[in-house]
């Protein structure tokens, strides 16, 4: 415990030899400092040492699960994926049967209270990424799909008459919102604007 008046946080807990995780769980516990490292340093910060360091595991144990920084890199990038594509169809699917289509669209792509800002962070730095690595590309590609897919139908149920186009002008919009609050530290609730937005997109299809 410190004193009151101390600003230094304790020291993180290391984790005993018994209660390191092992197997695959052992390998997404570094996909998960991957994913930590891109969040407060970027991509450039990943490397097979800093990753151990981070997720208190031995370096050997990143060296036999990923052979090179980009195979680090892929590897996150798709259980960022897997995961938010998961988030994505369950919020699609466990909504009520009453839910208005247009506002299930949009909180699907942005939350209605302030956006989790390392995760934000940690998407736009991987997806930019594909930009320089092609073998990245699939997987950013497979991510969008999955959102357009989900999108598109709900605008469709709502009554667009070009529900593909009309979702990618509503992703690109809010991918453009949230990287802007991210460069300028602002936050705000952007649903009442992709709401209108949406409304006019299917109002003039």
């Amino acid at each position: 415990m410190t004193s009151a008046g101390s600003t230094k946080p304790p020291p993180a807990p290391r984790r005993s030899a018994s209660a390191r995780p092992r197997g695959r769980a052992r390998r997404e516990v570094l996909l998960d400092a991957v994913l930590q490292i891109v969040a407060e340093r970027g991509t450039d910060a990943v490397t097979h040492r800093r990753v151990a360091e981070v997720a208190g595991l031995p370096l050997a144990s990143t060296t036999y699960w990923f052979d090179s920084r980009e195979h680090l890199l892929t590897a996150a990038l798709e259980l960022a994926a897997e995961r938010d594509i998961a988030r994505l169809r369950a919020h699609v699917e466990r909504a009520p049967d009453d839910a208005e289509p247009v506002a299930l669209a949009v909180s699907a792509v942005v939350s209605p209270t302030d956006p989790i800002r390392s995760s934000l962070v940690t998407t736009y730095a991987l997806l930019l990424e594909a930009a320089r690595r092609p073998v990245l590309r699939d997987v950013a590609q497979r991510w969008t799909a999955a959102y357009l897919d989900a999108i598109g139908e709900l605008l469709e149920r709502a009554g667009s008459r070009r529900p593909r186009a009309d979702a990618e002008l509503l992703l690109a919009a809010a991918d453009g919102l949230l990287i802007e609050q991210l460069a300028s530290g602002h936050s705000a609730d952007l649903q009442p604007h992709l709401v209108r937005l949406a409304r006019s997109l299917i109002a003039s299809s």
